[in-house]
């Protein structure tokens, strides 16, 4: 337990990347990773989505709850709020990347919110350990990896033929700085 407790940053991003190397594996419907969001291995309709659905709820509650286990502070919430916003994208799914009729508007708008909650709550939580970093060396790590999101996030918009790729480096960068630079 005191593993979990201490390394909870570490065991839900990796359970998060199995679950999106494992969704890639066996992605169907003609899935193109420098394309299509990993959100769209979890979308509506899709046949595995719950491969990918799983990887989202395992990361937001195992993260949410090694938040709660060390004690929730408001240096740590916004994490927190990032860490749920993300699992619950595992329960309100994206819209199809595929050609399907029939799939609830609603449900992705509501992903489609979540995500973004997600992505201003993790720029907050890296911005509020660049302002309480002592170090000054650290506040520069922090400060690029702040830019690093900003930029990966902004590209996603901008690059509609390639935002499988620039999602999948705002993830590395997230990753990177949540096992890494994440002190709560």
């Amino acid at each position: 337990m005191d593993y979990i407790k201490n390394n909870y940053n570490i065991l839900s991003t990796a359970l998060f990347i199995l679950a999106i190397v494992v969704a890639h594996i066996f992605s169907t419907n003609n899935y193109d990773w420098t394309k299509n969001t990993i959100s769209d291995l979890g979308s509506q309709g899709y046949d595995r989505k719950l491969i990918m659905q799983f990887g989202f709820l395992v990361f937001g509650l195992i993260l949410a709850i090694g938040i709660l286990a060390n004690g929730l502070t408001w240096r740590t919430t916004p994490i927190l709020i990032y860490g749920l916003c993300v699992g619950l994208t595992g329960i309100f799914c994206t819209k199809p990347y595929f050609n399907l009729d029939n799939y609830s508007v609603t449900q992705s708008t509501i992903h489609s919110i979540l995500a973004q909650i997600a992505g201003a709550a993790f720029t907050l939580g890296i911005l509020i350990q660049l302002f309480y970093s002592a170090d000054k060396s650290e506040k520069w790590v922090h400060f690029m990896f702040f830019i690093l999101v900003i930029g990966f996030s902004a590209s996603f918009g901008l690059v509609k033929n390639y935002q499988g790729i620039a999602q999948r480096l705002l993830y590395l960068t997230s990753f990177i700085w949540l096992i890494k630079f994440y002190k709560p």
